[in-house]
């Protein structure tokens, strides 16, 4: 028996248009006239022929084996159905994507995915995957295995079989949060079909290493044994001074001890350490980034840092006493931290001088606004001919760690009543979750390389235009262990019930309803405002999901859907303070938060089901937003709105083609508001764009070679206006075109090649919210060569 390999195909060129992308990731449009024909016979042929055949070694298995980039279900249990017949949009990502994607980071394969936007490490944010879906946070409701991964870090993706964005509210599914979805990211498990060794070795421009181990190996009938490793180093490309190097591994191990009863255990360990990077200042004037260049780096070599890890052990349980019931459930320990302290870019002034001491100005002022501030003296860091345009390095800080139970058990059943039949989940979450938070020590001292004491300089004023950021002795970083710490404790509770139910072969219809409690003790013993010192919420509520779904041919399904998802306060343990969700004494009395969406779309498989092609329109509502009414008063009188439309298309065109695509239109805004807020009426969500679009296309040029690229599309996206900036900041939309190229020398080594950013595009992922704004540069053109031996 021989397997299939299936092509990566050449980029589509856009025209730089939005407009031609998104309709070249609907091409369903035009080819279900053409392949009606073939599908009916298709799909009744799919329900009596058996495929047999050899699965390539670490394949996905949840894809179609012919047409790898097409997930046919989700890992996530609690959707029962294949995909193409779940009555939401749910965008799934298989690790072939992803490679031939050149992402090596949960960070870089986000960027690449419509409705799904980078959001920054802000106001004392973890420096890590803040992403918002459908308009709305998200960097707490990322799940793995099916339990939430509390703590909010830079993921790695060597040990991940695919990626799933559930969008729209998803309060049945995942508990609390989840107002714009949620991600789900399924772990790499013992395989019992093949033992191998897939061993991958990549280098490239920026100094960039990249080394990873997949090996899966049964060490009896009943017992297999899977392990991954994985050593990255690189510079950010178009970056200077940026850095990462990452490493880590996991071990997972399942024994079935009956026909029945399973058994499984893993353990995950990643670190992390680089420079971190916050990108260019804004000009106030323009409400742009300043015209600088690219690589201009602004923060303070020798002093910055960033460094997180994971230590992460589940167990689960699978026993299935017949084909018609089964129970499952995980439970995990673990840890996880993240430290850092970054410079950024803050407000650009003018110098104006008056006196000059050697290097330094005697006294200096920078209008700005029609007011002066003082210049603090530049300590000989920039020569004085280079310092018309300054602006100070600030330092934000975090020295936070997590640690965390959770457990998940959940029953499926299939039974019918009265010649209907039905798919009942029944389970229940719990999670502990405590979140230590220490203050910072900057050293009021350096050291030079030899551990001598230097003096520090009272503040790092850089040039705008040329930046020197080495300071050449380091200043000593660490926690602040004098002080108690700020200390976040979180026990929830969750109960759920999800039935489809099915009258016909047409029509179905899927319940979902949950009960969550969230219970969270919030103390900070240092905080200068005894009311913040200690904070508690008790909550409870219960979100709703219902889907209809009608199935006109089996090719195609067409749904409905109407669901909740709840936000209460202090929600985002990551942090504390009302500006970013955290604990906070003027939110933490307040209600949750109650978001409600409705969906409604259509999906359809093409070419054997080896193509799936889906569209959907979608609006979510949260009605009573947590709002500022003056001073520190919140009241949830505020409603946001988001609505739009997406399309896409995932699989293999004509047996020489893959597809990976979509097009997303998103208008997100402000649409009640207190009288007190009025100038708000009407504004859009900071960060979020209106158009995103991405196709991956990869040609099958033979058995050995197959060409491609990817294109990906953003419209403008704006930040945040306030009293102290002229004009809203804005970063410009932009289209970023990346190469792929694989040639497979023997059936065992292939070669890949990835260029990233082929044309060298200047762009930015997103704009930091305050009235000194800056935005984040995306990396510049990169090229890695990575050769993959399976043995």
């Amino acid at each position: 028996m021989s397997s299939v390999r299936v092509p990566l195909s050449p980029r589509i060129a856009s025209n730089h248009s939005l407009a031609a992308l998104a309709i070249a990731a609907m091409p369903f449009i035009a080819l279900a006239p053409a392949a009606h024909a073939d599908e009916a016979a298709d799909a009744e042929q799919r329900s009596t022929i058996v495929v047999t055949g050899h699965r390539e070694p670490a394949s996905n298995p949840n894809a179609n084996p012919q047409a790898p980039y097409k997930v046919e279900k989700s890992a996530n249990g609690k959707f029962t159905e294949p995909l193409r017949d779940t009555p939401r949009t749910i965008t799934a990502i298989p690790k072939e994507v992803i490679e031939d994607m050149g992402a090596t980071s949960f960070r870089e394969v986000v960027r690449s995915t419509p409705g799904v936007t980078l959001g920054t490490g802000e106001g004392g944010n973890a420096f890590g995957d803040r992403i918002f879906i459908r308009g709305f946070e998200a960097r707490n409701d990322v799940y793995i295995d099916g339990l939430r991964d509390p703590g909010v870090t830079s993921r790695e993706i060597f040990a991940v079989e695919q990626i799933e964005i559930v969008k729209g509210p998803s309060g049945s599914f995942g508990g609390r949060g989840t107002t714009g979805g949620l991600v789900s990211l399924q772990s790499k498990r013992p395989d019992f079909l093949d033992d191998y060794l897939v061993a991958e070795g990549g280098v490239g421009t920026e100094n960039y290493w990249r080394g990873t181990i997949d090996a899966n190996y049964r060490l009896s009938d009943s017992v297999a044994v899977r392990v991954n490793g994985l050593y990255h180093t690189a510079d950010t490309p178009g970056r200077d001074h940026v850095e990462t190097e990452r490493w880590g591994g996991t071990v997972a191990l399942t024994a079935h001890l009956t026909d029945t009863l399973s058994v499984g255990a893993d353990y995950y360990y990643m670190r992390l350490e680089g420079i971190p990077d916050f990108g260019h200042p804004f000009d106030v004037t323009t409400s742009r980034p300043y015209k600088v260049d690219r690589d201009n780096f602004y923060g303070v070599i020798g002093r910055d840092f960033l460094k997180n890890g994971a230590d992460v052990a589940s167990v689960r349980i699978e026993f299935e006493p017949t084909s018609y019931l089964s129970f499952n459930s995980i439970t995990r320990y673990g840890k996880t931290y993240n430290h850092y302290l970054v410079a950024a870019p803050g407000a650009v002034c003018r110098v104006q001088r008056s006196g000059m001491v050697g290097n330094n100005p005697l006294t200096g002022t920078c209008p700005q606004n029609g007011t002066s501030v003082p210049t603090p003296p530049n300590q000989g860091l920039i020569p004085v001919a280079e310092s018309e345009y300054t602006l100070n390095a600030g330092s934000q800080r975090r020295w936070a760690g997590n640690e965390y139970w959770a457990n998940s058990t959940s029953a499926t059943a299939e039974f019918d009543t009265g010649g209907i039949g039905h798919t009942l989940v029944l389970g229940g979450d719990y999670a502990y979750e405590k979140v230590i938070a220490r203050q910072l020590n900057i050293a009021a001292f350096a050291e030079d390389s030899a551990g001598n004491p230097l003096p520090v300089p009272t503040a790092f004023v850089r040039n705008l235009l040329n930046p020197n950021p080495v300071l050449g002795f380091k200043i000593p970083v660490g926690p602040n262990r004098s002080l108690a710490p700020a200390t976040t404790k979180v026990r929830s509770f969750g109960a759920y019930l999800i039935d489809t139910i099915k009258f016909s072969p047409q029509w179905s219809l899927t319940l979902g309803g949950r009960y969550d409690t969230y219970d969270m003790d919030f103390r900070n013993p240092t905080a200068t405002n005894p009311a913040e010192r200690q904070l508690s919420n008790r909550s409870d509520f219960l979100n709703w999901q219902v889907s209809l779904l009608y199935k006109p041919v089996e090719a195609m399904s067409l749904y409905a859907s109407w669901a909740t998802s709840s936000n209460p306060s202090g929600e985002q343990v990551d942090g504390s303070g009302t500006t970013y969700g955290g604990a906070a004494s003027a939110t933490i009395n307040l209600e949750p938060e109650r978001n409600e969406a409705w969906e409604a779309g259509a999906k359809y498989e093409m070419f054997g089901g080896k193509l799936l092609a889906s569209a959907a329109v979608f609006q979510i509502t949260k009605d009573n937003a947590r709002e500022n009414i003056g001073g520190n008063v919140f009241q949830t009188v505020g409603r946001l709105r988001s609505r739009g439309a997406e399309a896409s298309i995932t699989g293999t065109l004509a047996d020489r083609i893959e597809l990976f695509g979509g097009y997303t239109f998103l208008d997100a805004k402000i649409t009640r508001t207190s009288p007190q807020n009025a100038a708000n009426l009407g504004r859009r969500f900071a960060n979020i764009p209106r158009h995103t679009a991405q196709l991956l296309a990869n040609l099958l040029v033979n058995d050995r070679i197959k060409i491609g690229g990817q294109v990906f599309a953003q419209s403008k996206i704006t930040g945040e206006g306030t009293t102290t900036l002229l004009k809203t900041p804005y970063i410009p939309g932009y289209v970023r075109f990346d190469a792929v190229a694989e040639f497979h020398p023997t059936d065992r080594l292939e070669l890949r090649l990835n260029v990233l950013n082929l044309t060298d595009k200047r762009y930015y992922d997103a704009i930091y919210r305050s009235g000194s704004p800056f935005s984040y540069i995306a990396p510049g053109r990169s090229a890695t060569l990575t050769a993959k031996m399976t043995f």
